[in-house]
């Protein structure tokens, strides 16, 4: 369980660290690109790999932000219930949050197919593919999907007496054992 727990850590870690490093390149892009349009001319499909490499910078590192617990979170209503109703209604939370994350990657699973079947390009003055961006969607989601379930299972533990209820272990990707 400990090597599953490892394996997924470095998973999500290289990923978060593979989406930042898509952000420091479009930096890079479109900062090229502005003092080219200056000087030499426009740096071609900048704006068309500029929009395709959003899709990694955003969906790359949801699995490691999800396992740190740093998405958008409103405690003002939970804040003061006991730690196992916290615990459970962070676990219903997950479900719920499994149950749209597998809606986005079936539906984008399905999208990155019919790209790859024809392979997906936009024109622009030079031909920018798109479709394998569209595998980095589900990718994403998926993954996320994975994470929330370890989450749910975890939170349900913490709720209903089978782990510490104290015991929060944000940045473990399975629950201990």
């Amino acid at each position: 369980m400990k090597r599953a727990n490892q394996a997924l850590e470095s998973l999500a870690e290289w990923l978060a660290l593979a989406g930042g490093f898509v952000v420091f390149i479009l930096m890079v892009m479109v900062a090229v690109d502005a003092l080219g349009r200056k000087t030499l001319g426009a740096l071609p499909g900048a704006l068309e790999f500029s929009e395709a490499l959003m899709v990694p910078a955003v969906f790359l590192p949801l699995m490691f932000v999800q396992m740190m617990r740093e998405h958008v979170f409103v405690g003002v209503v939970t804040a003061g219930l006991p730690i196992r109703t916290q615990a459970f209604l962070d676990g219903l939370a997950a479900v719920v949050g499994i149950l749209i994350f597998s809606l986005l990657t079936w539906l984008a699973l399905m999208k990155a197919l019919d790209a790859f079947a024809v392979r997906e390009y936009r024109v622009a003055i030079i031909a920018v593919p798109i479709w394998p961006f569209r595998w980095m969607i589900p990718l994403g989601t998926g993954l996320m999907v994975l994470q929330l379930v370890l989450m749910a299972t975890h939170e349900f533990s913490r709720a209903f007496g089978t782990a510490d209820p104290l015991l929060e272990e944000s940045g473990l990707a399975l629950p201990p054992g």
